[in-house]
């Protein structure tokens, strides 16, 4: 007789989501996340799918977490130029307090190039993050908190490739005092 499947979903995918960001995707193997699940392989393929499947709902999951974070820290702001100097504060913060990096950065550098599916997933998220950072860009533009004569959307890529960089040089240099500056300066110009 076949056993019941019976976990928290969820919690399981927390736990394979840490698995692959602390070994990437491509050095985590099907026993490293069946351990760290605590399922066993059978339960998992039939209610997840096998390890790409697994890996796609981790990075859906790490993606809605981020967004939903990001959405109430902006939200307990006053105004959007206060939003988006708590968001750049706070990256430079996470970037040298957070030991594992971000999933996200990890798998467009190591899986995005040859997976068009991940590709995919993660230039949408992108888009999405990029279009969020836009509109509280548009609402400082708007409320004469920054120059105007920029595009929004342009504006609020920069900040997010300047958050990449800046884990590049932590990674590099592990210098917390030139994270600090760097996220320091790019307050400053941004709201010349």
């Amino acid at each position: 007789m076949a056993r019941c499947v019976e976990f928290n979903e969820v919690e399981k995918i927390e736990k394979a989501m840490n698995v692959f960001w602390e070994k990437g995707y491509n050095a985590t193997s099907m026993q490293d996340l069946v351990d760290a699940m605590q399922i066993n392989r059978s339960s998992l393929y039939n209610t997840i799918g096998d390890k790409h499947q697994l890996f796609m709902k981790c990075i859906g999951n790490y993606f809605d977490t981020a967004m939903c974070e990001l959405k109430e820290k902006v939200a307990k702001e006053t105004s959007a130029k206060q939003a988006l100097i708590k968001v750049i504060s706070d990256k430079a913060d996470w970037i040298v307090s957070c030991d594992k990096g971000c999933l996200g950065m990890k798998t467009i550098f190591e899986i995005a190039p040859e997976d068009s599916i991940v590709r995919n997933v993660m230039s949408k998220n992108n888009d999405i993050f990029i279009e969020f950072m836009a509109t509280i860009v548009q609402k400082a533009m708007d409320d004469g908190e920054m120059d105007d004569t920029e595009d929004a959307a342009l504006m609020a890529e920069y900040i997010a490739t300047s958050f990449t960089g800046w884990k590049q040089s932590y990674i590099l240099h592990k210098n917390p005092i030139k994270i600090k500056k760097m996220s320091e300066f790019l307050i400053k110009n941004i709201f010349k």
